[in-house]
């Protein structure tokens, strides 16, 4: 007679239902593996703030869940979600957006078994996924055909008021204007990161400020600003224009009166790091890894959307 963890967990589509329970699964995965890495105690990792996270980033959730390409959760024989897999697909893109299995069953096949399903082998004209550094997950994807790009570290502080000479005319995304916006910053991104994510611009532009940077004219540069503590992304045709960008996202969260916000950054964007570190942001311990097999990938010149579902 099998005992019930010996039972195959069942695998199928995740449909509106699923939501809140998936999104469980997900922050009690996450706090076990902050508590691994010695960022929580173990009482926060036993009951992690579930519910006050569900209400900042649901309309996250629910955003990815309208525009996801695989969708996928593992039920325990009693019924329960165990574990969810997500991905999207942006012009041939494929990025996993979602993955994580409870912690009691993990380790047993079931997040393989979800990755085979929500990132297939094959699929998509170029792959991405933004990985913490949980080595269990690390071996699973890094035989999902991606390699290591960069390492992505996040940087907080408190929003001052701040200054940088420029030649750049930036102007604020004004209402009316978003679709225009969109193109705008679709065809940024198509130059930085080798595709376009209209479906994600047209979000973030409901989400929080936006700004596009202009050079003789020309579209050279874009800037979302901050939702709660979150910003980005923000994006440069030259990397010499991003302190520029950085510089309005701090200052009018500034003018805003927030507390403190939140960059993150891929570690080859030296330009970037080197500007926020000398406003005295603070790195935190919490990092995280590129994968792709996208060569096109311009990091150098890119701060990514915050929170870190895409890149």
């Amino acid at each position: 007679m099998k005992h019930d963890q010996d039972v195959e967990p069942r695998l199928r589509r995740r449909v509106t239902a699923d939501l809140p329970d998936a999104y469980r699964v997900f922050r009690r995965s996450l706090f076990d593996y902050l508590h691994r890495i010695g960022q929580v105690d173990a009482q926060t990792a036993a009951e992690p703030p579930i519910e006050e996270a569900w209400v900042r980033q649901r309309s996250w959730m629910e955003h990815l869940a309208a525009t996801a390409a695989e969708d996928w959760v593992a039920e325990g024989p009693d019924g329960r979600i165990i574990g969810w897999a997500q991905s999207v697909e942006r012009e041939g893109l494929l990025e996993l957006t979602l993955f994580f299995v409870d912690p009691t069953v993990q380790s047993r096949g079931t997040g393989r078994a979800l990755l085979e399903r929500a990132f297939p082998r094959g699929r998509g004209s170029a792959r991405a996924i933004v990985a913490t550094q949980d080595p269990r997950a690390l071996g699973l994807y890094l035989g999902f055909d991606v390699q290591y790009s960069t390492t992505s570290v996040d940087l907080l502080g408190r929003p001052s008021p701040v200054s940088v000479e420029t030649d750049l005319v930036i102007d604020p995304v004004a209402p009316g204007y978003e679709a225009a916006a969109e193109t705008a910053i679709v065809g940024i991104e198509r130059e930085l990161l080798g595709h376009g994510r209209a479906e994600d611009v047209r979000f973030l532009l409901r989400d929080r400020p936006a700004w596009l940077a202009r050079r003789d004219g020309r579209v050279v540069g874009m800037a979302f600003g901050a939702s709660g503590t979150d910003t980005g992304p923000i994006g440069a045709l030259d990397p010499g224009d991003l302190p520029a960008l950085l510089a309005t996202v701090e200052s009018e969260a500034a003018q805003r009166g927030l507390e403190e916000i939140a960059f993150t950054i891929p570690m080859v964007n030296a330009i970037a790091l080197a500007h926020v570190l000398g406003r005295r942001f603070r790195i935190d311990p919490f990092y995280t890894f590129i994968l792709s097999d996208d060569d096109r990938m311009q990091l150098d010149r890119w701060v990514h959307t915050e929170p870190v579902f895409i890149l």
